[in-house]
């Protein structure tokens, strides 16, 4: 198992030493919260491929993303994995069950070179002891995982491979997209055809038909993991006619 390691720098500064963006549960510290905060975080690089923690380890802290992309990985009892979300930089990675007081649920792996940085539980229970706005944060992200997990469910019974991959795309464009100077929007995916399978629900071999079905409509064409979309717009449209349905 990866060990916490890394370098803190020195003195209390004002700001969170770990860069978290505006929606982040951390924010809501005050000085002293964030004194005690910089003076337990520890970040690291992680390179691709590399492991976090592995899902049943003990949960000894939160693990807050600052660069790069985290895939987070389920196991069943026969070996077969699933990546059942990505983790991005202002993501904290763990809280579940660390509230829960379970160990990891899953495991994470870094898919692009990451900063992460980590924070023990005894200082994470005592930053939410003294701060129940911090408690409330990590409440409602909880809340809104459990309403992703049923918007999934519903994806899975009620709408085709085709249209769970469309959607896919889409979320992935602001993590993994530029426009070229034609205006074609380039994804380079940082998942295996295996994986994007895996998060919507489906077989790979469905996957690959899907991406077959969107290329000869005009709509995307794939080549390893870097996806062409011509008509983006179409797309939108495209998801949005068959969920309203």
């Amino acid at each position: 198992m990866p060990k916490e390691v890394g370098e803190k720098n020195a003195g209390t500064p004002a700001v969170l030493k770990c860069k978290v963006d505006e929606d982040s549960e951390w924010r809501t510290l005050n000085g002293e919260e964030v004194a005690l905060f910089n003076a337990a975080v520890i970040c690291r690089s992680y390179k691709a491929g590399e492991t976090i923690f592995m899902q049943d380890d003990p949960c000894k802290g939160l693990y807050i993303v600052e660069s790069g992309m985290i895939a987070v990985r389920k196991i069943d009892s026969e070996g077969r994995t699933a990546v059942i979300r990505l983790g991005y930089p202002g993501d904290s990675l763990g809280y579940r069950p660390l509230l829960a007081k379970e160990n990891h649920r899953a495991s994470a792996e870094v898919t692009k070179d990451s900063r992460v940085c980590f924070v023990d539980a005894k200082t994470t229970w005592k930053l939410i002891s003294t701060n129940h706005k911090l408690g409330l944060r990590f409440l409602e992200r909880t809340a809104k995982a459990l309403g992703e997990v049923e918007s999934r469910f519903f994806e899975v019974a009620a709408l085709s491979v085709r249209v769970r991959l469309v959607h896919l795309l889409i979320l992935l464009r602001d993590k993994c997209g530029s426009i070229s100077a034609d205006g074609t929007l380039v994804l380079e995916l940082p998942l295996t055809r295996q994986d994007m399978a895996s998060m919507i629900g489906a077989r790979p071999e469905s996957v690959s038909r899907a991406f077959h079905e969107l290329k000869a409509d005009g709509l995307a064409r794939s080549s390893g993991r870097q996806v062409h979309v011509t008509h983006y717009d179409r797309l939108i449209e495209e998801l949005h006619s068959n969920i309203s349905l």
